[in-house]
């Protein structure tokens, strides 16, 4: 796997960087090599953050942790990883044992999990634009709305950041 690595407030340092490489070159045990790791860390106010996206060919996985410590977030994110890749493998691998194709992306297997769902909701998705999606959502107090884009005629999200902003999702084209 290839880790490309951007520092954002920080210098990165050969000792960082072979830290990020050392923790998450493990995960190679569970990816083909041809894919690539992105990694951002960040400095701001004496927190560090490290996050670490890995497009497939059919999913992304993706985790973000923050410590004041950079070497215990590196650690962090890479425990993440391994339980999203293990938890996800198994699904992949299901669904090629039940004949549908997927794209391998992972190697061997690993321990069955399985995803729940407990309640399944049904409501009208009405035209509007982003900005009274937004007003909708907070009178809602939800943390996210599902919309009919009155620009597009697609269906949006909106959400709200943790920085306290707002969100759009739209499909790509």
């Amino acid at each position: 796997m290839k880790i490309n690595i951007t520092g954002k407030g920080m210098d990165l340092t050969d000792r960082i960087k072979d830290q990020v490489d050392k923790k998450l070159g493990k995960l190679d045990k569970f990816i083909q090599e041809d894919m690539a790791a992105n990694v951002i860390l960040k400095e701001k106010k004496g927190e560090h953050r490290v996050e670490v996206t890995i497009p497939l060919k059919q999913y992304t996985i993706r985790a973000e942790q923050k410590d004041r410590d950079l070497f215990a977030a590196i650690d962090k994110v890479e425990d993440a990883l391994e339980r999203q890749i293990r938890k996800y493998k198994t699904r992949i691998m299901a669904k090629r044992r039940d004949g549908v194709d997927v794209e391998p992306a992972f190697e061997a297997d690993v321990d069955d999990a399985e995803i729940k769902i407990v309640k399944n909701k049904r409501f009208v998705v009405h035209p509007m634009g982003a900005q009274e999606a937004c007003m909708q959502m907070d009178l809602l107090d939800h943390d996210f709305f599902v919309f009919e884009n009155e620009e597009s005629g697609e269906i949006n999200v909106v959400y709200r950041r943790t920085d306290g902003g707002y969100g759009l999702i739209s499909p790509e084209e």
